[in-house]
């Protein structure tokens, strides 16, 4: 009777259904969202705006039609034209001169991004890369109008426009890199962030940390650590280190001066050193509550170890 009755307890719904988990879409899940961020499409795309813009539009420029004075001689007309042509021969040769260097920084661009450490979300020539493309292009429009007749001004060429022109592509890329970090932060959206902490600043000892680079165009703002990774936080970036890649994690009381290191830090003392499995670059880190954090990190990867290690003898079995 008592069997029956949980049988019919089960079919009326007034007794929940036990739920199974499917560890396996679990794990694929953590790796998906703990996966490299890839590559920045966003600030890519902005770059390659402005390359296309300084090929195309000082060719169109240079090729429209110059303005002609109404009260010459037919003579006089014919030696404008003249000049008018060989004008239009220079600018083709110019233009292809142009065409190949900016194909060649850009390939240089490609190059220099795909060098970068694949964990970071947006890099360094990511960022700068934007800014340099459109001086390129402010230089040909304003090149191409002041060797040629051009009846169309784009830019002048003035002081005060260069000053607004790099204002305005810096703000434009500081978005875009915003935007970046957010559409990334979407994907751990449902992570418990079970550590937040913001980095221990030391205005001195960031200084020393300048020759290394790092630090300097990767600033971190804060880390997270939750229980299957760490976030490390910048402005315009985001760095994600998921437990599986981490072979071990130390306090550091100061570390050395040295390129051989990745600094994500803004002090010289009181610091972390992360040993990643695949890399043999370590990584350092500078949270104000270090010792909480190494302690959370330490017991979340021990528990990691040990749930591998178990399903390794229940497999061998």
């Amino acid at each position: 009777m008592q069997i029956l009755s949980r049988i019919s307890l089960f079919e009326s719904g007034a007794c929940p259904k036990p739920v199974h988990i499917n560890r396996q879409d679990t794990l694929s899940t953590n790796r998906k969202i703990w996966a490299p961020p890839g590559w920045p499409w966003e600030l890519e795309l902005l770059a390659l705006v402005f390359v296309i813009t300084a090929l195309v539009v000082p060719y169109l420029l240079a090729r429209g039609e110059a303005p002609t004075p109404e009260a010459i001689t037919l003579i006089q007309r014919g030696e404008l034209a003249r000049q008018q042509m060989d004008t239009a021969t220079l600018q083709d040769q110019l233009g292809f001169f142009w065409a190949v260097a900016i194909i060649g920084v850009y390939v240089v661009h490609i190059a220099l991004a795909s060098m970068s450490i694949d964990l970071i979300s947006t890099s360094f020539t990511h960022l700068i890369s934007p800014l340099v493309f459109s001086m390129i292009t402010y230089y040909r429009l304003w090149a191409v109008q002041t060797s040629a007749d051009v009846s169309a001004k784009v830019v002048s060429g003035e002081p005060r426009e260069i000053a607004l022109w790099i204002l305005a592509v810096t703000i434009v890329t500081i978005l875009v890199a915003r935007i970046r970090v957010g559409r990334h932060m979407l994907n751990f959206k449902e992570v418990d962030w079970d550590i937040v902490t913001p980095t221990k600043f030391e205005f001195l000892r960031y200084l020393e940390l300048i020759p290394t680079v790092t630090s300097l165009i990767y600033p971190p703002r804060l880390y997270r650590a939750s229980p299957d990774g760490i976030m490390i936080e910048g402005w315009l970036y985001v760095m994600p280190i998921p437990y599986r890649i981490v072979a071990s994690i130390e306090p550091v009381n100061r570390t050395r001066l040295t390129t051989s290191a990745h600094q994500f830090a803004t002090t010289t003392r009181d610091l972390i050193r992360l040993q990643l499995t695949d890399r043999q670059i370590p990584v350092y880190i500078s949270p104000r509550d270090r010792d909480a954090f190494v302690h959370y990190c330490k017991e979340r990867i021990a528990e990691r170890r040990i749930k591998k290690d178990t399903r390794t003898g229940e497999t061998a079995l």
